[in-house]
């Protein structure tokens, strides 16, 4: 890399799919100082250690089971201050960057209250042309986890993932955390992430065309209940209760559009109130 700023890229897995997982390894290898991988007790484990033939300085770090993805991410964070880089950048298994990703966020680094970077993305899934990009970098109340670049010095003066969200809403959290502690959240002007968000598909409804991501009724649960646990955590205000009325809408769309519909709703039923239950 030419820069004088380590960066370390962290890919977390759970049964990933092999050859999408070698595109992603492959896309981002070359762009970082160190990739590892955090496995969440993959079933496939043997095939995402024979990844290392093709990139041998890789390192794999196995759980050996399931601990969920804010568990993974600390341990990403946690390889970063261990080993003094700069930087991390977190990605899902279904993320492939774009070529020239580390380089164009290199850019923004002197941002002020840098708390996240990330970029324009581009779902593989998504029938819509992607937006027109604008000339300046913007600060958002949201940004995803997977693209995002992180200053490790936040980790290290406790930024952290909560791990009793398990999956799903890990990403907000982070989100409000880092605002609450007045950090930014910035997009900057470029595309630089094909990723995948749920198997979306497109219904026709009165003359509007409503999207629907058809999530399992095991992460219907856990959507549900970790926006309960968030608004426990950060109060009710108009953040909150967004997630709350989106999950609702959601809910309606799932009864509607989608398949296995009860048994999602019941995940949902179930997710809030084992959210309002919850004891940390």
């Amino acid at each position: 890399m030419n820069n004088n700023k380590n960066v370390l890229a962290g890919i977390v897995t759970f049964n990933p799919d092999k050859e999408r997982l070698l595109e992603n390894i492959s896309a981002i290898n070359n762009q970082v100082d160190k990739l590892v991988i955090v496995d969440n007790g993959s079933d496939n484990i043997d095939e995402i250690e024979a990844c290392k033939i093709q990139f041998p300085e890789m390192i794999v770090y196995k759980f050996g089971n399931n601990r969920g993805i804010a568990a993974a991410l600390n341990r990403i964070g946690e390889f970063a201050v261990s080993e003094n880089y700069d930087y991390f950048l977190t990605l899902d298994q279904d993320s492939v960057v774009l070529p020239g990703l580390i380089d164009a966020y290199q850019k923004y680094l002197e941002l002020p209250k840098l708390g996240l970077l990330n970029c324009y993305q581009t779902d593989r899934n998504a029938i819509e042309k992607d937006s027109e990009l604008p000339k300046e970098v913007e600060t958002l109340t949201f940004v995803r986890t997977s693209g995002s670049l992180m200053p490790t010095a936040l980790f290290v003066d406790g930024i952290k993932y909560d791990e009793d969200l398990f999956i799903d809403k890990v990403d907000y959290d982070l989100n409000l955390l880092l605002t609450k502690n007045n950090y930014k959240l910035y997009r900057i002007p470029y595309y630089g992430l094909v990723h995948e968000l749920g198997y979306i598909s497109y219904h026709n409804f009165l003359g509007r065309k409503i999207m629907t991501f058809n999530y399992s009724p095991f992460r219907r649960y856990y959507i549900v209940r970790n926006s309960i646990l968030l608004m426990r955590k950060y109060g009710i205000n108009k953040v909150t209760l967004k997630w709350c009325l989106n999950d609702f809408i959601d809910g309606v769309k799932t009864l509607l559009f989608e398949q296995e519909k009860w048994k999602k709703t019941q995940g949902a039923l179930k997710g809030f109130w084992d959210g309002i239950r919850y004891e940390r």
